[in-house]
């Protein structure tokens, strides 16, 4: 490779990348032109009247305090406090106004890539981080949030008040104006150099706050290990280091942001001394008005605290886009499994009849690690186990079942219709998994029986209840199936977040079941009532159960085992 095309090709790909966030951002902005278009006339009306406030200024010293006439101060003085007052109520209701369509905006975007993440498999879970998720979600949109919030009303504000301002300076006095923006070019020239600092230092400082989350977010989900394994003190020094390196990248940033915005102002200081030296010059001398000069330095305030402000959001602009590219990365995943355009809906015909053509799946295809050349057959209603050590691939073949993947090589069909033609949503609904890492969500009992089928009467939520056996428990809560349960139900013992699991199963009504070692929790002599239960309430439908307790699980079809990614028919 040529010597300096590296870089070259980094910018090209950063600028592409940019311009990609860009246009993304944009589809939510579209929705909402007929509002911006309203709040940008009425700013540009408010901009007209504050404009008109400096001049008025200058008349009531000239025409008034220099004249003697009281009348004209008392008329003019009037006149600006009328107007002040309209600019502070309308510009405080539009203002209002644009919070509200620039927060709309962001949180589809968010919403979008909310989205996005729930399509993806659990494969994306198990590389990224679980805090930089979060943190993208959170502090990266926020980012993005306060700049769209502030950005687009300060431009078309400042872009008229700048536009107004300029033309009145140069109608008062051409000399004081081309001296008050003498050294703008230098300004920007500066910003631009540091460019390259500001978008390093806040990817820096972002991904030291995602790495923190993540630390956070993991030594909370495992603080009884950490208890148990007497691991406190280890861990709360990590928490230092990760604080020190958090605070040494914070504490650059603020000297970089310090500095960009700093040394423009100093600069436009020096301008504006610049100004009142020459003007006052011109006042001593008669050439000039006390009231020119006054009304002069007022529109200079109202020109360069736009060129100020737009300076400062060009650095904005650079630590948002680092914040932007990184929520867009979230959403630029591809994912795995998608709906078919036109869904075949298999409705009421739905039986449980599931068959596995030559199936091949690989997580990692170096190593080969998955399932391959697996045949099934399940019939409907038939209840079927399936055994083998761990890393055998009984988790990759549900994920299979449950459509969290596609095979690649072979099908899967269900009730004759393949798996790739069915909608996800009734796919799931037919066939429901009961996981041993049971995932409860904070909030009653009865949110969490009734996630999957939100509508559900109380009646079928105790009928689903006393078929999981978990009924009797609920009833003693304080609260009864109104009880809120903790993070991740941690106020449940494992038995009973399992049973909850099970009843939360079992009002799915599915015509599939699939027991992922569902009842390791539970203690022999309950796990085979429990499977006595499942007989009777699932009597005619198909039963798929992984377990390695073989002897517990009666009236079974047939038994399989899973070794080596290869699945065998067991002669009982």
């Amino acid at each position: 490779m040529i010597k300096g095309c590296e870089p070259v090709k980094q910018a090209q790909k950063d600028k592409i990348r940019r311009r990609h966030a860009r246009e993304w951002v944009g589809q939510f902005m579209r929705p909402e032109i007929g509002p911006l278009i309203l709040v940008m006339v009425i700013a540009a009306v408010m901009t007209g009247f504050a404009l008109a406030q400096p001049y008025l200024t200058k008349l009531l010293i000239d025409d008034g305090l220099m004249r003697g006439n009281m009348d004209r101060v008392v008329q003019f003085a009037v006149l600006i406090i009328i107007m002040a007052l309209i600019v502070f109520v309308v510009s405080g209701i539009n203002r209002w106004l644009y919070v509200g369509l620039s927060g709309r905006i962001l949180f589809r975007l968010r919403e979008d890539v909310f989205q996005r993440l729930m399509m993806l498999s659990p494969d994306f879970f198990g590389r990224w981080r679980t805090g930089d998720i979060v943190s993208r979600l959170d502090g990266d949109v926020a980012e993005v949030q306060r700049f769209s919030t502030d950005s687009l009303l300060a431009v078309v504000n400042g872009s008229l008040a700048l536009i107004g301002s300029i033309a009145i300076m140069l109608w008062l006095s051409p000399q004081l104006t081309l001296i008050a923006f003498a050294l703008l070019p230098l300004q920007i020239l500066f910003l631009r150099l540091m460019r390259p600092r500001v978008e390093q230092s806040s990817r820096d400082l972002r991904e030291k706050s995602a790495t923190l989350s993540s630390f956070l977010i993991e030594r909370l989900e495992s603080v009884k290990v950490i208890q148990a394994m007497s691991g406190a003190e280890q861990e709360q020094a990590r928490l230092r280091g990760l604080n020190r390196s958090y605070l040494h990248d914070l504490l650059r940033l603020q000297v970089v942001n310090h500095v960009t915005g700093g040394v423009p102002g100093m600069l436009t200081s020096i301008a504006t001394a610049m100004v009142f030296i020459v003007g006052g010059y011109h006042v001593t001398d008669g050439t000039a008005t006390l009231g020119t000069l006054i009304a002069f330095s007022a529109y200079m305030g109202r020109a360069t605290g736009p060129v100020q402000s737009f300076l400062g959001l060009y650095v904005a602009y650079q630590r948002a886009m680092v914040s932007l590219i990184r929520v867009r990365a979230l959403r630029r995943h591809k994912v795995p499994v998608k709906d078919p355009s036109t869904p075949k809906e298999i409705g009421d015909r739905a039986r449980g009849h599931i068959i596995l053509d030559q199936v091949g799946f690989y997580h990692d295809k170096a190593q080969q690690q998955g399932i391959r050349d697996v045949c099934l057959d399940i019939k409907a209603g038939e209840k079927i186990l399936i055994t083998g050590p761990s890393g055998g691939g009984k988790s990759t073949l549900i994920d299979l079942l449950h459509r969290h993947y596609d095979p690649l090589m072979g099908s899967i069909t269900l009730d004759g219709v393949s798996y790739k033609e069915i909608a996800l949503k009734e796919l799931r609904r037919i066939i429901a998994v009961v996981d041993q890492n049971t995932i409860l969500f904070r909030g009653t009992v009865r949110d969490n029986i009734t996630y999957g089928v939100p509508g559900a009467s109380m009646d079928q939520v105790i009928v689903a209840a006393q078929a999981a056996r978990i009924d009797d428990f609920i009833q003693s809560l304080p609260a009864g199936y109104d009880t809120v349960i903790g993070e991740r139900g941690a106020q449940l013992s494992g038995g009973q977040k399992q049973r909850l699991s099970i009843a939360r199963a079992l009002l799915m009504d599915p015509k599939v079941l699939i027991l992922d070692e569902a009842t390791s929790a539970l203690d022999n002599e309950t796990e085979v009532e429990f499977q006595e239960m499942l007989d009777q309430f699932f009597e005619r439908r198909t039963r798929i159960i992984i377990s390695h307790h073989v002897g517990a699980i009666g009236n079974l079809d047939r038994i399989f085992s899973l070794r080596d990614g290869q699945l065998t028919e067991v002669t009982p």
